[in-house]
Formats: C-alpha cells, sequence, structure tokens
C-alpha cells in the first residue's frame, strides 16, 4: 500500500485526477493541473481551471487530497477524524483555512499537529536502545513549500518545543524556482531569441506560462536525480512545440550538474543556518548542548545541505528516519494518544445524568497504568466495567462510587483501548459523556504545541491617537491556554447607536506597532445590541481561550449592562494585491527616510546607520516588486509582502530608542509635579498612591519597552488631575479657559446658563459647584475640540 500522495490536482473532462495520476497529465495540460498551493492556504488566492471554466481554491484542492488518503484505509472503517500537520511558522488564517480543508473532506473533527513535534516522535519512538531523558535537539523540517527549525527537549518522558523559528516561503519550491531561473532560463536564451522569457513565463496570461509549470516539475526531478548522481539531464525535447519569439523550435536537452545546484542554492540553506543560530543565542545554547540536528522533509535529502549545515553549526545530522514519511508516522502516534469514540451499537439509556472527571496519564513508561475518576449525580444501583477491546482484561462488574480507582494492565509498546461502561439495574448501558480509555505504552507524547508568535489585543492610546498592544499570549507558550484581562471602555457607547466597542486581537510580536502584525478577527460590540449606555471606564471582562489547534475564542462580559458576549474568530483569509503592495513598500521607504533624517539631526549617528542598512533592504524590495506582473502566478508578493512587515517592524524596533527617551523625559517632568503637588495639598491616599509608585521606579524606567513607563505616568497624571481638580487657581482657570470655547458647545443655551451660574460661584468662592459646572461644561465641547492641542497643554494631559 502507498504510504505518501503528491498533493497535486489535475482535472480531465469530469475525472478529477490525484498524486502521480495529475503529476503525468501536467504536461500535456499543466492549464488543468495545480501544484504547489499548500503556501497559498488562508489567501485570497485560486486557480484557474480551463476544463472547470471556472476557479478553485487551495482550501478545495487540499480537500481533494485529503478525500483521496480516506481511500488508504482499507480496513473498512469509516474515517471521522483527522490529524493533519501544519508548518510550526503557520500563522492563525493558514490553520483555519487548514482545518477548513478537513471539514470540506468530510472530516467531523479535525486536530492539527506541527510537523516538528510529529517528526520528534517519529524519531523517539522509533529509536528504544537510544536513552533519550532529558535530551534537546533541533529539528530542521525543509518540505517542498515551508521551512521550520525546532529546539525540542524530553522532559519526564513527554517531548516539550522549547523554541521556533520557520519561514512559511521557503522550501524545496523556492529551489525549483531558483532552477528555472538561474540554470534552466540562461540555457535557453542561448539556445533561442527570447523577450521578457521569465515575465511571461510567471504571467498567467503570459505566451510562456504552460512552460514555467512543465519547467518546474522537470527541476524538481533534475533536482531529486542530483541527490545520488553528479549531474542529470534536462531534456527540453519532451516540452512539445517549444519556440522561441521567432518561431524557431528549441529541441535539445543540456546537462545540469550538483555543482551548479549547489552554487544556486548556498544563499537559501544559509538562511536557514542562521535561524538556527538565533534560537541557540536566544536559549543561550552551545552547539555542544545539542544531541544532534534531526533532519525531515524531501529537501533535506540534498547531499550538500547535510553537510553545510553539519560544518556550520558544529552539531552532528541525524537522519536515521525517512524525511518523506517521518511526519505521516509521527502524526499516526500522536492520534494514537486522543481520545476515541467507540459506536454505541447497543441500545442505551439515560436513567442517570452523571458527571464525570477522569484522570490517567493517555502516554506511559509503565506495564500498568492507575486510572481513577470521580462521579457525580445519582450513583445508587449503578455498576461499572472496564474492558480492553482485545479481551486481555476485564475488570467485571463493580459497583460504582463516588470514586473509582483501577490498576489497568499495559500492553508493552502498543496503543491499549478499554471501554468504560456504565451499567443500571435492568442490564442496561447507561449513556455516559466518558466511554473510551486509550493509553500508548512506551510511547512518548506531546506536552502541548507551542504558540508561533504572540497574540496581543489591540488597545486605543487616546490621548496619542493610535493603538497600543497589550499581550495576551506569548510566542512559545504552550497550547490550549486560557487568560482573563479585564479592560476599560475608551469612550461611552449610546444605547441603539452605531458606535461599538471593537475588540481586536492581532498575531505578531508585542512589543512592534499594531500595524506590523497580522490581524485574527475582532468582535464587535455596538449601540444596538446594548441593554443600556455604556460609560466611558466601565469595566469588560474579558475571557480568551486558545485551543492546541488554534481556534481562539473571545467572551466579553460588560459590567455595565450585565450582558455577555462571546464569539470564535474566523480570520480573514490574506489578500496581497501586487500594485497595493507596491505602494505600501514606496510608503516605508518615505518613513525611513525621514527617520533617518531626524536621527542624524539628534546625533544618533548609531540608530541613523541601522535604519540605512533597513532602507537598503527596503530599497531591494522596491527592485523586486517592480518586476511583479498584475496576474503573477507564483508565491513572490507573499515573500515580499511577509520581507516588508519584518523590515517595517524592524525600522519600528530601532525607533523604539527614540521613543522610550521621550517617554522617560514626560514620566519625569510629570513625576516632579506631581510630588510638589502632593507635598503641598495632596491627602494621605495620594501620598500612598505616589510612594507605591515610585516604590517600583527602578524596575519599569529600566524596561526596555515603554509601555510600563507610560502605564506609570498615567497612574500620575490620573493623580494630577485629582488634586487638580479641588484646586481653586486651576478650576478658575479651566472655567475662563471653557469661557472661550463656548462658540463651539453643542448646546448655546445651556451652556449660557452654566456661564452664568459659573461666574457667580467664582463670585461666591464655591469651588465644588464651580467643579461640577465644569464637568457640565465639559461635556459640551465637541470630540475633536477636547482632542486639540490647546486643550491638551492647558490641562496638562500629555
Amino acid at each position: 500500500f502507498k504510504e505518501t500522495l503528491p498533493s497535486v490536482v489535475g482535472f480531465r473532462n469530469d475525472r478529477v485526477l490525484i498524486g502521480d495520476q495529475a503529476r503525468t497529465f501536467l504536461h500535456r495540460e499543466p492549464q488543468n493541473v495545480v501544484s504547489r498551493f499548500k503556501r497559498k492556504m488562508g489567501t485570497t488566492e485560486s486557480f484557474k481551471i480551463k476544463a472547470l471554466g471556472s476557479s478553485i481554491t487551495p482550501v478545495e484542492l487540499s480537500a481533494h487530497i485529503l478525500k483521496e488518503l480516506k481511500t488508504f484505509v482499507h480496513s473498512g472503517e469509516q474515517v471521522g477524524a483527522a490529524v493533519i500537520t501544519i508548518p510550526a511558522s503557520f500563522d492563525t488564517v493558514q490553520c483555519n483555512a487548514t482545518k477548513e480543508a478537513g471539514t470540506l473532506a468530510g472530516f467531523s473533527k479535525v486536530i492539527l499537529l506541527q510537523e516538528p513535534i510529529a517528526a520528534s516522535l517519529a524519531y523517539a519512538n522509533k529509536e528504544k536502545n537510544v536513552d533519550l531523558k532529558n535530551s534537546q535537539w533541533l529539528v530542521y523540517d525543509l518540505g517542498g513549500g515551508t521551512f521550520d527549525v525546532a529546539l525540542v527537549k524530553i522532559i519526564e518522558g513527554e517531548l516539550n518545543v522549547i523554541d521556533h523559528e520557520g519561514d512559511n516561503y521557503l522550501g524545496g519550491t523556492d529551489i525549483d524556482e531558483k532552477i528555472v531561473e538561474e540554470i534552466v532560463i540562461p540555457e535557453l536564451h542561448r539556445k533561442g531569441s527570447f523577450n521578457k522569457l521569465l515575465e511571461e513565463m510567471k504571467s498567467e496570461s503570459g505566451k510562456y506560462n504552460k512552460l514555467w509549470h512543465i519547467l518546474l516539475q522537470k527541476s524538481e526531478e533534475a533536482k531529486v536525480e542530483l541527490s545520488t548522481r553528479t549531474s542529470a539531464e534536462l531534456d527540453l525535447g519532451a516540452v512539445s512545440g517549444l519556440e522561441d519569439d521567432n518561431g524557431n523550435k528549441i529541441d535539445s536537452s543540456f546537462q545540469i550538474t550538483r555543482s551548479e545546484l549547489e552554487s544556486v542554492i548556498k544563499e537559501l540553506i544559509d538562511s536557514t543556518i542562521e535561524r538556527m543560530k538565533q534560537i541557540l543565542t536566544r536559549n543561550n545554547l552551545r552547539p555542544s548542548d545539542l544531541k544532534f540536528i534531526l533532519m525531515v522533509g524531501g529537501s533535506t535529502l540534498i547531499p550538500y545541505l547535510r553537510k553545510r549545515v553539519e560544518e556550520v553549526m558544529g552539531i552532528p545530522i541525524n537522519t536515521s528516519i525517512d524525511p518523506t514519511n517521518a511526519i505521516a508516522i509521527g502524526a499516526a502516534y500522536f492520534a494514537g494518544t486522543k481520545e476515541i469514540t467507540i459506536s454505541k451499537n447497543e441500545a442505551t439509556t439515560s436513567v442517570a445524568k452523571l458527571k464525570i472527571r477522569a484522570s490517567y496519564n493517555r502516554s506511559s513508561q509503565e506495564q500498568e497504568e492507575v486510572f481513577s475518576a470521580k462521579f457525580e449525580g445519582d450513583l445508587s444501583e449503578l455498576q461499572y466495567r472496564i474492558t480492553s477491546t482485545d479481551g486481555s482484561f476485564d475488570s467485571g462488574l463493580k459497583k460504582l462510587v463516588a470514586r473509582v480507582v483501577e490498576d489497568l494492565p499495559l500492553r508493552a509498546g502498543e496503543f491499549n483501548i478499554f471501554a468504560f461502561k456504565i451499567i443500571d439495574a435492568q442490564g442496561n448501558q447507561v449513556h455516559a459523556e466518558f466511554d473510551t480509555i486509550q493509553i500508548a505504552q512506551g510511547r512518548y507524547s506531546v506536552a502541548g504545541q507551542m504558540l508561533p508568535e504572540d497574540i496581543s489585543l489591540v488597545k486605543d492610546n487616546l490621548i496619542d491617537k493610535d493603538t497600543k498592544l497589550q499581550n495576551i499570549f506569548t510566542k512559545n507558550t504552550v497550547l490550549p491556554s486560557i487568560r482573563k484581562i479585564t479592560v476599560g471602555v475608551g469612550k461611552s457607547i449610546i444605547k441603539g447607536s452605531s458606535d461599538g466597542v471593537h475588540i481586536t486581537i492581532v498575531e505578531g510580536p508585542s512589543d512592534r506597532h499594531s500595524l506590523t502584525n497580522k490581524s485574527i478577527g475582532t468582535l464587535s460590540i455596538t449601540g444596538d445590541k446594548l441593554t443600556r449606555d455604556l460609560i466611558r471606564g466601565t469595566d469588560i471582562d474579558l475571557t480568551i481561550e486558545m485551543s492546541e489547534s488554534r481556534d481562539l475564542t473571545v467572551s466579553a462580559y460588560l459590567n455595565g449592562t450585565g450582558q455577555e458576549f462571546s464569539q470564535v474568530y474566523v480570520p480573514n483569509q490574506r489578500e496581497v494585491s501586487s500594485q497595493r503592495l507596491a505602494s505600501e513598500i514606496l510608503l516605508l521607504e518615505t518613513k525611513l527616510q525621514t527617520e533617518i533624517d531626524e536621527a542624524k539631526k539628534t546625533g544618533s549617528r548609531d540608530t541613523a546607520d541601522e535604519l540605512v542598512k533597513v532602507l537598503n533592504g527596503v530599497q531591494v524590495l522596491i527592485v523586486q516588486g517592480g518586476v511583479l506582473v498584475i496576474d503573477d502566478v507564483t508565491d513572490k508578493k507573499f515573500q515580499l509582502e511577509d520581507k516588508k512587515r519584518k523590515l517595517a517592524q524592524d525600522m519600528y524596533e530601532l525607533t523604539s530608542g527614540k521613543r522610550l527617551t521621550l517617554i522617560k523625559t514626560q514620566y519625569t517632568e510629570v513625576k516632579n509635579e506631581v510630588q510638589a503637588l502632593v507635598r503641598d495639598t495632596g491627602n494621605d491616599r495620594e501620598r500612598h498612591l505616589v510612594s507605591e509608585i515610585l516604590a517600583r521606579e527602578q524596575v519599569f524606567i529600566n524596561s526596555s519597552g515603554p509601555e510600563k513607563i507610560k502605564d506609570a505616568t498615567d497612574e500620575l497624571e490620573a493623580i494630577r488631575w485629582e488634586i487638580l481638580a479641588r484646586t481653586p487657581d486651576f478650576l478658575k482657570g479651566m472655567f475662563h479657559f471653557l469661557l472661550d470655547k463656548r462658540a463651539s458647545m453643542n448646546d448655546q443655551i445651556q451652556a449660557t446658563q452654566l456661564f452664568e451660574n459659573g461666574k457667580r460661584a467664582v463670585e461666591r468662592d464655591d469651588f465644588d459647584g464651580l467643579r461640577q459646572i465644569n464637568a457640565r461644561l465639559w461635556d459640551l465641547i465637541p470630540s475633536k475640540e477636547k482632542d486639540s492641542e490647546e486643550y491638551r497643554a492647558f490641562t496638562g494631559i500629555i
């Protein structure tokens, strides 16, 4: 039986061709065959199919592959659930698209497993004679479309992913493209006359687009051959009807040598090595601290790759498992530790409503495993029975009590499945939520899957008219995970209005600007959903949950209305327009130039030099983006968009020092003023609050990020405002300031009355009354006026 299936789908009349059949068909009708679509999962891209007269999405193509894989099961069983492996660096949008493909293929349950974990499971459960206790290694996974490197450690019999780096647009496909672009196309130019050959190949409507797909496959075949031989033949004669621009037939073949291949992939391989070095540096590791580098993914069969990685890293490489099917084997081990439901052919009844909490290790190195369970509900006249599915163990009928404990014998090196049944006095099986015990003996299990990027909440920074990020889950957090936080409403939302609270979650570094990160989704609570007005400052209690397969659920409880809203975020598909991308790169170039000029003016020479390096990278993108055609069929625009986002993050990090200096200066100014105010007119509570802030000053003032300093400044500002709000000179000054703003106020009649009352309050030194009048006048000022620099300067709000 076949163990693997090429991810290639072809359409011929009313037939759908999958795998090797589709690959063979590509030479005849490449416009009806699609491959290399994994990297476009989660995007708005689709593939035009001539035979269908329409387009098909990457999700639909993946579903065809998954349906075909069902036919690999020859036991007659109906496959209702699946473990689908994904690159560890897949973002939430790509994970969601993968699960959607599984659902479309007919699976009722889809669990995602990161590929480095799967590879490590395959290795750890294969090597019975190797002591892996507390050992750690790197998984180097270079597949057809993506690259992952993960630091894996075994702790107490469980695999733990400690850290990770990856690139969703780096893989064997890129090697194939390099062969075409740097070896094959120069050869074609030598053999014929072509104008804009590469552009015409990559354009969906280009004259030579059919040739692009055929040459990619031929280059892949040559690459595979070069893994075992020093040269490979690429036969252009097999490309039917190939002619140059002058109509001259190109009908010959040429040799590609292993040394030529090595020269074009060296830069690519070195970029993967840099990612491994980053992990070692981040985790304070030396090469001698690692047992080996585990090689998986078909592209790691390239001899040069193995040699280069081992030489540069100084760590032995491990090739003891088949790199082409190791991930599938690891996924099978993982699936074996997941709960399954035994179909109930017997008549069951629900004579009792039971709550069951079971506890046992799903993976064990022991010969016996303790199973325990607690039961709540009416247990009278109920019995239980535990039996192994192979008939080797039967507990017999026993009285069901509040706590059940059983020692279950395990068959060595196997997945042990036990049925758990509850029987009533009439001998009928009682329906219960829990009915299966599954334990893998002698197998390593997974402690959990890690998060490849920070997950953050986007918060409005009304004072700076910008946004800031509040970290929810940090990169490498083990999933599943849950977090509860409380946030305040930034502005009042009137019942029935179109205004709303928008709870936006993004993916990416939490210490950068939200615009440099990828949006996962937004939970919007608008005024038409409210039962009463939601007043500014009201607390919202948020519960954010992320499952092992990266399902993100956000629940919001509004303390002001008693309402609760919940939503499972379904991320929007990634859309990248070549024209918009070019515009965004140019805007980034302009912003960088401004930052460089400012750094030079302030004497920040080192920062300016580093920003110039980032600018050089942006200018390279401008050149690369300039040759993109609108209907480009490659992944180039997605690669460029990723690079643009990374360069924007680099710029933000380099200029954070400037913002940090400014915020520290603001903090010092506010602190000095508040200390003077508290000393002169503060009360005991205010003095205590200032003392608390100063007690932790050394912690936040020496932090690398500005957020903690900004939060402390805001706390001092609140104290400052509280003191000023009862100071006679300030109250009178504010009243006269508001008097100057009278013409812009929303309700002139009310404003006139309030100003008359205010004048009398000033004359009588009624400062409590004046404080209330100022507050009511403040409410009459339009929002835009409140945000003016003039008002902010007067009140001292920074």
